[in-house]
């Protein structure tokens, strides 16, 4: 995302839920013709404000369109640190392959760091390996596997080590 002037990020509002329900089915919609059943195909709108609750759900608009999104959550690691768990990323079709999500998981590890969390953590979808290298390239290692009830794959908890 070379120019940051025409984008802005702001927290998301009820007033936002079916922009935000619209966008997330439409970013990943092209995962089940891969066979992954990632929440985000299948999620109705009441699920959408399910996950909004107690969350912060940044949206990244260009005008008053909305093109991206992350959700941010507490997390706390065995050992009783601190981080945040980062889900339901999402770029609009139209807007793929800008940079826009990798900037993104870069705006997660700064609201991260500057709450001093000491990781990022994120889930994924095993073969989705497109998503695993993108989550590597940004400093993301594979700390774990699981197999989440009602998915039809293994996902990778993956995480990032932030600077305090």
């Amino acid at each position: 995302m070379s120019d940051l002037s025409a984008y802005s990020v702001r927290l998301a509002t009820e007033a936002d839920l079916p922009a935000l329900h619209r966008l997330v089915r439409e970013a990943y919609s092209e995962h089940i013709a891969r066979g992954l059943n990632f929440t985000g195909t299948y999620q109705d709108e009441q699920t959408t404000r399910e996950r909004m609750e107690g969350n912060e759900v940044y949206l990244v608009c260009r005008g008053e369109e909305v093109i991206a999104t992350v959700t941010l959550s507490s997390d706390e690691s065995r050992d009783g640190s601190c981080g945040l768990y980062v889900t339901q990323l999402a770029v609009s079709p139209t807007y793929k392959r800008q940079g826009i999500g990798r900037w993104l998981l870069r705006y997660a590890a700064d609201c991260g760091q500057e709450r001093g969390a000491a990781f990022l953590r994120l889930d994924t979808a095993i073969p989705a390996t497109h998503l695993v290298s993108l989550y590597q390239s940004e400093g993301f290692r594979v700390i774990d596997e699981v197999q989440w009830e009602g998915k039809a794959y293994r996902s990778y908890i993956m995480e990032k080590q932030l600077k305090r």
